[in-house]
């Protein structure tokens, strides 16, 4: 993978619905999970697939200390520009444990935009290398961004043309179920981005769709949202 293509994928970012979902409700959302865990002792944080940095910067700016994994060399040196002070570990957990090993265990995780991009194997494999590496009790949070009860989903699920891995969507439910199998239990959970979007991007503009994501949410209407987020407790 060329050092252009974190770039681009920023940039791509910047003009999707994802980014508007980003800094008007998860992040802020995040910061405020994360905090409660730091309050309540949890030192040692990681970013588990943190590719550009935008999640292990939240982290950061929470704990003081943040240590990111990404299997991407390009994704990761655009992470150190974005977390200088970050220690990054270009790393394939599912094959290199020994190195894994001597990061450490984690009080707090987070993982985003991973479980619905893996393959199924590969998801539960991660889940259990995390749970592994994790404390007793360790917080994780995580993101589900292809929940099949939403209008995404329903839209991708009838979108035959599309290959595989666009289709490749999860329920709360089975979301819920691989966390279980891997020894964590589900805390709580959210939802965002109800509003279907045109190619990726607002179909009501960036001010008039923050407004009609508030008023869903306010309908009860979570459930439906294509961005599950999900706070889970190593047992």
């Amino acid at each position: 993978m060329k050092a252009s293509v974190a770039s681009l994928y920023e940039s791509q970012f910047a003009e999707r619905v994802d980014s508007l979902i980003w800094d008007e409700f998860v992040k802020p959302w995040l910061f405020e999970r994360l905090q409660t865990a730091r309050d309540n002792g949890a030192q040692r944080y990681l970013d588990f697939a943190c590719g550009t940095g935008r999640i292990l910067k939240v982290g950061h700016n929470v704990f003081g200390n943040a240590q990111g994994i990404d299997i991407s060399e390009s994704m990761l040196s655009y992470a150190k520009q974005r977390v200088p002070a970050a220690h990054l570990h270009c790393l394939d957990v599912t094959r290199d444990d020994n190195s894994a090993n001597e990061i450490g265990a984690f009080d707090c995780v987070t993982m985003f935009r991973f479980l619905r991009n893996a393959e199924p194997e590969l998801r539960r494999d991660v889940l259990h290398w995390l749970a592994k590496h994790m404390n007793k009790n360790a917080l994780l949070v995580v993101n589900n961004h292809g929940n099949t009860t939403s209008m995404l989903g329903f839209i991708q699920k009838l979108a035959f043309w599309l290959p595989d891995d666009e289709r490749n969507l999860l329920s709360r439910q089975q979301t819920f179920d691989l966390l279980t199998e891997a020894g964590f239990s589900v805390e709580s959970w959210d939802g965002y981005r109800i509003l279907p979007s045109l190619f990726g991007r607002p179909i009501l503009g960036r001010r008039l769709q923050t407004w009609a994501e508030r008023s869903c949410r306010r309908l009860g209407l979570a459930r439906f949202g294509g961005e599950l987020v999900i706070v889970a407790r190593r047992n």
